[in-house]
């Protein structure tokens, strides 16, 4: 595709780990970009991406009632990032936000006319569930609001992809896809430290679980297996923009077809960065689980979206290539002062 005839993609949850390495990609990539961000996310994103001409940050205060008419002008296209992360807000707030702010965006992408609608679901889930396109993780939303932020986050993700499904059901004219990666890790974007300009953990969203490698006393990790590196599931939202069959499916399961067993990842960095032995989890504590990926057959990710089986990255870049950014962010927050250590709590 040229230049030319690349459209500008919309993408909200822009400051966001992924939705910040989905803008870059797609800036990299010569596409025009308007992020959505919020409050003080909004000076740090054009700090970020200044280099960049073709980047606008566009300020969306509430997903779910949003104005668009003005941020959607000369829109060609949608990548939506955004999802309420547990713990910002209550529980029913967020599962409404969850469902009615990607409803509420295809409404308005419908009214200006947008064709092309890319979204994030998930596929977390446990060794006993299934994990395919018609699979879903048997959490009710009753059990949302009960109270566990986990389960309200996999809710969350549940309920907003089965209205996104069911809108994309009665507007056929519309192309609407939903990419529904696991646990997430990998390196953030060049640019992401000015999003971090200060000790914001929270940020790390569930890449805090790779930084958490870095407290020699850590004894959290993700609770099921299945991961992909951010850079693998950023660059299959943006193939997902041209799809190379018309019939593509609307659900899509992505992972990662490499083993993922942080005891491998704590033995990597140990050989590897030799200079972080003193800080490094003890491997003893990590769980042990029967499997340490989730075999699925990857076939329709590249029969559809052109992803080769052998392009994805290998648990060890992804490991590698985390911490070094990780170190990248401990440096620049030194730099100024600032006085933090390695999270005790669980990111999620």
């Amino acid at each position: 595709m040229s230049t030319e005839s690349k459209p500008l993609v919309f993408v909200t949850g822009a400051a966001g780990f992924l939705g910040f390495q989905v803008v870059h990609q797609l800036l990299e990539g010569g596409y025009a970009v308007r992020g959505a961000a919020r409050g003080r996310k909004i000076s740090l994103l054009r700090k970020a991406l200044e280099k960049y001409p073709q980047f606008e940050a566009v300020e969306i205060t509430d997903i779910a009632t949003a104005d668009y008419t003005a941020a959607f002008k000369g829109v060609g296209a949608i990548i939506h990032t955004a999802a309420p992360l547990p713990g910002r807000a209550d529980s029913e707030t967020a599962l409404k936000s969850a469902i009615e702010g990607s409803l509420h965006i295809l409404r308005e992408a419908q009214k200006a006319g947008i064709k092309k609608f890319v979204a994030t679901g998930s596929m977390v889930t446990f060794p006993e569930n299934a994990y395919g396109p018609n699979d879903w993780v048997p959490v009710t939303k009753e059990q949302a609001v009960e109270g566990n932020p986990f389960v309200l986050y996999i809710a969350e993700k549940k309920f907003g992809e089965q209205a996104v499904l069911d809108f994309a059901d009665k507007h056929p004219d519309m192309d609407i896809t939903i990419f529904c990666p696991p646990w997430i890790f990998g390196p953030f974007a060049p640019g992401f430290e000015h999003i971090v300009p200060e000790p914001d953990f929270a940020a790390f969203s569930t890449d805090g679980f790779v930084y958490q490698l870095l407290r020699s006393d850590n004894v959290n990790y993700h609770y099921s297996p299945g991961v992909l590196d951010v850079r693998d599931v950023a660059r299959i939202h943006i193939a997902g923009l041209n799809p190379l069959t018309p019939d593509h499916p609307k659900r899509v399961p992505i992972v990662s077809p490499h083993d993922a067993d942080f005891r491998e990842a704590i033995k990597h960095i140990y050989e590897e960065r030799p200079e972080l032995r003193g800080r490094l989890a003890d491997p003893s504590t990590v769980p042990v689980w029967p499997t340490y990926k989730i075999d699925l057959d990857l076939t329709p990710v590249e029969k559809a979206f052109g992803i080769s089986l052998g392009s994805y990255k290998t648990w060890k870049e992804t490991i590698l290539d985390s911490i070094d950014r990780f170190i990248d962010v401990e440096n620049q927050w030194t730099s100024k002062g600032f006085k933090f250590e390695v999270p005790t709590a669980p990111p999620m």
